[in-house]
């Protein structure tokens, strides 16, 4: 049994609770998970923004030209809501991968009236505030923005150059686009049109000189056509690809009216109704359709699959295309979708009560008998039923919670944030409160044992003690 498995079923064990309360009557309250990780750890303001951007392991070639690029989901945050059309459910836990960016020194970024900065590990300023934005490349690299220019710097602020990243790239002449290989050595003479998507997993979108479009392999040699606006590279064996919607549609208005889509720091806007709509599917490596883009709404790929709405029915297929959660009358609004672990929750239209799911097979774990469902991670689970609110574990019932109460996912430390009120205490994993936040307006979760907490209207930085690290002094503090 592999790591990810018997996490799952951990999970599933504790989630098959006897139905202890009796389900709630009457109209079913609000699900709203909180203000507190609302703030994410992508976090995009009037005056710029600042992400965490590991670089995943394929290989991605970037040249000096420009190319017309779908956005997809971000990686950075912790959680990460959705916020323009056709979105996974609000509250989206994603995997967030082991950054190496504490390692260089590097715990959070700052935000004041004149920009960005960093932070170190004792929450000293080593990066001073100036930048409009930044975003962790790897590597102990930073990109970073100041007006029109965008440039790199390293931890400790000095001007840096990224390492150009193997395979092949473009270049461009009379107005065409031809092949070099990792030497800069010219593979083909200028024959396309136009690049649509760079080398990514060795292949990379183009339009030939006679209108088609497909994809190339790094000799130049086509692979296969396909129809679509625009695409995207290759990423985990699947292109997502669009297409425009040149008419009213009822299904793009709901989903631009009820949730939002998955997108690169918010790419796609949410568009008012005068507006065409934009349809995604997914390709494969050979050019074939896993997810077809003619659904009415094909929701962002997860490491599991994606949502495909068709008919007023919802499912869930997996990376090949297949269903895994067959087609019904399911809501995604008020659910929460747990990446890591494989776990999504929904709602029964019909019974308007939350149920939840299991990625990997689409075994139904929870029936569609509570009000709320949060998946907390460190396998414990938070839901409402009957009018109570429960925090649980693998053996059962930890403690009931006051009602209404929410709560964010577990971090690494072990600790949770439990929203009651106006009051924030820190929760160890046996549900004691290990402490109260005094004038905490919101709060983050915890990372290497530090967490941002806004006071007054400023954030600043707290250790698992509740101890002022770093005094509330800025309009923004991002833990990386």
């Amino acid at each position: 049994m592999n790591y990810r498995t018997g996490k799952i079923l951990l999970i599933t064990s504790l989630l098959l609770l006897p139905a202890a309360f009796s389900p709630a009557r009457g109209e079913e309250p609000a699900f709203s998970y909180t203000h507190i990780h609302r703030e994410g750890s992508v976090s995009t303001a009037e005056t710029g923004r600042v992400e965490t951007r590991e670089k995943s392991s394929k290989k991605t070639t970037h040249s000096d030209i420009s190319v017309n690029l779908p956005s997809s989901p971000a990686a950075g945050g912790l959680l990460y809501p959705y916020l323009a059309k056709n979105g996974l459910p609000g509250d989206v836990h994603r995997r967030r991968g082991e950054s190496d960016v504490y390692g260089y020194g590097v715990t959070a970024a700052f935000r004041n009236k004149k920009g960005w900065g960093l932070l170190n590990r004792e929450g000293h300023e080593i990066v001073p505030a100036f930048w409009d934005s930044m975003s962790y490349e790897g590597n102990g690299l930073f990109q970073v923005k100041k007006g029109k220019k965008i440039s790199y710097i390293t931890a400790d602020g000095r001007v840096a150059f990224p390492d150009r990243e193997e395979g092949p790239s473009f270049y461009r002449e009379k107005g065409k686009y031809g092949i070099l290989d990792d030497r800069g050595n010219r593979v083909t003479a200028p024959l396309y049109r136009e690049v649509l998507a760079p080398f990514s997993e060795g292949i990379a979108f183009v339009q030939l000189s006679d209108g088609r479009k497909g994809g190339i392999d790094g000799s130049g040699k086509l692979l296969f056509t396909a129809e679509f606006d625009s695409v995207g590279p290759y990423e985990d064996g699947l292109a997502e690809y669009r297409r425009k919607v040149n008419r009213f549609n009822w299904g793009t208005l709901a989903g631009a009216v009820l949730g939002g889509l998955g997108g690169s720091g918010g790419g796609d806007e949410m568009l008012p109704p005068s507006y065409d709509g934009v349809k995604r599917g997914y390709l494969d490596r050979q050019g074939r359709i896993v997810v077809d883009s003619r659904s009415d709404e094909v929701y962002p790929m997860t490491e599991w699959g994606t949502f495909v709405k068709d008919h007023g029915l919802l499912g869930f297929v997996n990376r090949k295309g297949e269903y895994i959660i067959p087609p019904e009358r399911y809501d995604l609004s008020g659910g929460m979708l747990y990446e890591e672990e494989g776990l999504v929750t929904l709602r029964d239209k019909e019974k308007g009560k939350m149920g939840a799911f299991r990625l990997e097979d689409g075994r139904q774990i929870m029936d569609f008998l509570y009000d709320r469902i949060t998946f907390l991670g460190k396998d414990r689970v938070l839901y409402e039923m009957g009018g109570k609110t429960v925090l649980s574990g693998e053996s059962g019932v930890i403690r009931e919670l006051p009602s209404g109460a929410v709560m964010q996912p577990y971090s690494e430390e072990g600790l949770a944030w439990l929203e009651e009120g106006k009051k924030i205490h820190a929760l160890d994993r046996e549900g004691k409160i290990l402490f109260t936040l005094p004038e905490g307006e919101a709060a983050r979760p915890f990372r290497h044992g530090l967490a941002p907490v806004k006071s007054h209207g400023l954030w600043g930085l707290v250790d698992i003690h509740g101890q002022w690290v770093k005094s509330p002094l800025y309009k923004d503090v991002q833990m990386m």
